[in-house]
């Protein structure tokens, strides 16, 4: 109880501070205070109330709580109606409007004092709960007698139990020797069965290894046949080997006979080569001699041709000298047929030289042509000593395979060997292990007679035990019985105290909440008739302006007409004028026409600009009613979902009152049958406890009516709740260039929204907490 006065107390601070609030803000907004939903709601609300206050039963100790309660709630609900009449008198009549928001403030302290009074009422009705709960602890009292009672019921019972706890120890005794009989018969089947499973493992490890044996004698066959084909193989690349050693050394033996033979031939070449420079040397000399002597000849017939010319000259001296040019003839003839004999032996000479070339020529070649056979011979010999080589490695490599060979059969025979021992060995395995199993059955048949003989025994003895049982039992259900009946009692009583506190709690914050948010939507309905007044201004304003605007374009009009008017008529007159009068007057004229033109500009300029941010305003408010829209959709949705779920809650409520309703039948049969066992409760006892019980129903079922009707009245707050904030969408469309209110406004709606959401989702809780108590 401490519990709920600590959760009861914030929330009527919230109510005052709440109540408050809504002075403070009627005051500084100037909002009109319309209680619509108020007078709606008002007729349900104090039904829910007097559903759960309105207690006309008298019951124990009953210190007229309720009606005190009632009565400041009737007072409570009279002052608001006034409240409402002088507010709709006062708009009628048109009073001031400071006068009005004083004798809100007034009667709002009024209605705090009256809510205070309410909660004291409340606090007596809660002492009233506590005093219930004493008279249930009188009962649990009585209750705890009869338990006592039923204790010495108990020791009849222990007399049977102790004749039944030794047939019991007689029937362990006897199914104890019976188990340790099953557990050597089991013994020996395991044993059989693991001897068996051992000899199949033997019989198929022997058949394995016979197969594995039988493998080892095929390939023991086939190395020896590889071995046989090694050795011939062997025995014919050592044949061939030995006569390729033999052609080796045949070839080595022509190949000196061939070098000896070229070393000859290149010795005679060198001396025939020697033999040719000497001759080319003195060939050279001759020629050179030659030279001389035909160089000689040529300066003799010049000689003798100008001795002939000197002749003719000098006739007479001719006879004088025709010696001497006769011995110089002689000379010249011996001269000539010298050098005739020395170019003929220069010609034999040469053609000595020229054949010697030849004969040189051609043994060169023979020489050329015996060293490509010889290198050819000696690629021959080292490709062949390569082979041989290869063959040598090739034999030492068979033979060291032909070695392992001999030694892989050598190590399989002697696996062989062993591999037949152990077969002999595990033969005798069988035979003993055959003979074991042959005495384990034996035993196994004696075993299992005895066991027939003591199983026929335990059928008599858990015969006798059956009967024992079965009267223990139906001692034992009678007394259970009795203990859960006692037991059904308490956690019924305790349940539904528990239930009723619960309920009281949940109805008063559940009035606070609703009466919360029944303020804050008419704070909200206020917001949207101020927001639709100042639309309303505001389109005046843009009227007025565009009216401005278009006085202003006619006005500019007019004035031009009016200065080309004066400018006209000005050039007629002013013709004759001089130039600098013209000059002067062209430019007053200018400025004339300029001065009204630039105004225009400017506030063609200005209502430009206007115009502007008020189109980007209402592009601002469009996206923001738009946004404001899909947020109201989706709370739509959510708002649709938490009804679902008010109505899924209504649903498990009625089944809950159906099940109390059955709770309470169960609990008057239960009451029949302790008067029926015990017999010695008064009448009057279980009258009270009778009537206590029927309260506690009614309590529950006011409760949950209060709970279904709080339900509707959220509902319908919601429907009220959506044509405003629809219509504040539809206002919000509207052109507007007071943002900062505007944004209030849309932050207010949303926040009311809000509200109402969690309120929903706080009911539904509540709900849900109070179906499953």
């Amino acid at each position: 109880m401490a519990f709920s006065a600590s959760l009861r107390s914030p929330s009527s601070s919230q109510l005052f501070n709440s109540l408050r609030f809504n002075k403070k803000h009627h005051i500084h907004c100037r909002i009109d205070f319309v209680s619509t939903g108020v007078r709606k709601g008002k007729g349900r609300l104090w039904k829910t109330v007097k559903s759960v206050l309105n207690d006309n039963r008298r019951s124990i100790n009953d210190y007229g709580a309720a009606e005190s309660a009632r009565v400041l709630l009737e007072r409570l609900f009279e002052q608001t109606q006034k409240l409402e009449h002088q507010m709709m008198n006062g708009a009628e009549g048109g009073e001031s409007f400071p006068d009005q928001e004083v004798l809100v403030g007034f009667n709002l302290r009024v209605l705090e004092s009256d809510l205070q009074a309410a909660l004291a009422a409340l606090k007596k009705k809660e002492e009233h709960l506590l005093e219930l709960e004493r008279m249930v602890l009188l009962e649990n009292s009585k209750l705890n007698l009869t338990k006592e009672e039923l204790e010495c019921q108990e020791s009849e019972i222990a007399a049977a139990r102790s004749e039944y706890e030794k047939l019991e120890e007689e029937m362990k005794i006897a199914s104890l020797n019976l188990v340790s009989q099953a557990s050597q018969m089991e013994e020996l089947k395991l044993q059989l069965r693991e001897r068996d499973q051992e000899i199949s493992a033997v019989r198929a490890a022997l058949i394995l290894k016979e197969e594995e044996v039988e493998k080892m004698k095929i390939d023991i066959e086939k190395k020896n046949q590889e071995a046989a084909y090694v050795d011939s193989e062997l025995k014919e690349k050592a044949r061939l080997l030995t006569e390729a050693n033999e052609v080796m050394n045949k070839q080595e033996v022509e190949l000196q006979e061939l070098r000896r033979a070229v070393q000859e031939k290149e010795e005679e070449l060198e001396v025939s080569l020697t033999e040719r420079k000497i001759e080319e040397e003195k060939l050279k000399v001759a020629e050179a001699m030659l030279e001389k002597q035909a160089m000689e000849w040529l300066l003799a017939q010049e000689e003798l041709k100008r001795l002939a010319e000197d002749a003719s000259r000098h006739a007479q001296e001719s006879s004088e000298t025709m010696e001497e040019f006769k011995r110089v003839k002689k000379l010249l003839n011996d001269v000539r047929s010298e050098l005739v004999s020395s170019q003929q032996s220069l010609a034999s000479s040469r053609n000595k030289m020229e054949e010697q070339e030849r004969l040189l020529e051609q043994q060169l070649a023979e020489l050329a042509e015996q060293k490509e056979s010889v290198m050819s011979y000696m690629e021959n010999l080292k490709d062949a000593q390569i082979e041989v080589e290869s063959e040598r490695v090739k034999l030492m490599v068979a033979e060291a395979r032909n070695k392992d060979l001999e030694r892989d059969l050598s190590m399989e025979k002697e696996l062989m060997k062993e591999l037949q021992e152990e077969l002999k060995k595990e033969r005798a395995s069988l035979e003993q292990a055959v003979q074991e199993i042959s005495l384990l059955k034996e035993e196994l048949e004696n075993k299992s007679a005895e066991y027939r003989e003591m199983s026929a025994v335990h059928h008599v003895k858990e015969s006798q035990l059956v009967d024992a049982k079965l009267e223990i039992q139906h001692l034992k259900s009678e007394k259970a019985s009795l203990e859960v009946m006692l037991e059904e009692k308490d956690l019924e009583l305790s349940s539904a105290k528990k239930m009723l506190v619960e309920v009281n709690q949940e109805i008063s914050d559940l009035r606070m909440l609703l009466n919360g948010k029944e303020t804050q939507l008419i704070e909200a309905t206020n917001m949207l008739k101020e927001k639709d007044e100042q639309v309303k201004i505001i389109q005046n304003k843009l009227n007025d302006t565009n009216l401005k605007a278009s006085e202003a374009e006619t006005a500019v009009e007019r004035i031009l007409n009016l200065t080309n008017k004066l400018v006209a008529s000005i050039k007629d007159e002013d013709v004759n004028l001089s130039i600098p009068e013209d000059e002067m007057g062209s430019e007053l004229l200018e400025q004339l026409l300029e001065e009204p033109t630039n105004e225009m500009r400017w506030l063609q300029k200005r209502l430009e600009d206007e115009l502007e941010l008020t189109k980007e305003s209402l592009k601002r408010k469009e996206m923001e009613v738009l946004a404001a829209q899909r947020a109201l959709t989706i709370k739509d949705e959510e708002l649709k979902m938490t009804l679902a779920r008010l109505d899924a809650k209504e649903e498990e409520l009625i089944k809950v009152r159906e099940d109390l309703t059955e709770d309470g039948n169960d609990l008057k049969r239960l009451y029949v049958l302790a008067n029926e066992k015990i017999g010695e409760k008064s009448m009057g006892d279980l009258a009270v406890e009778k009537l206590q019980l029927e309260a506690t129903q009614l309590e529950v079922e006011a409760a949950t009516s209060a709970l279904h009707k709080l339900v509707e009245l959220s509902r319908q707050l919601l429907n009220k709740a959506m044509p405003s904030v629809e219509a504040d969408n539809y206002i919000s469309i509207m052109p507007n260039n007071n943002d900062i209110n505007n944004t209030d406004c849309f932050a207010v709606v949303k926040a009311g929204v809000a509200r109402l959401s969690a309120l929903t989702e706080q009911l539904v809780r509540e709900a849900g907490i109070v179906a499953v108590n």
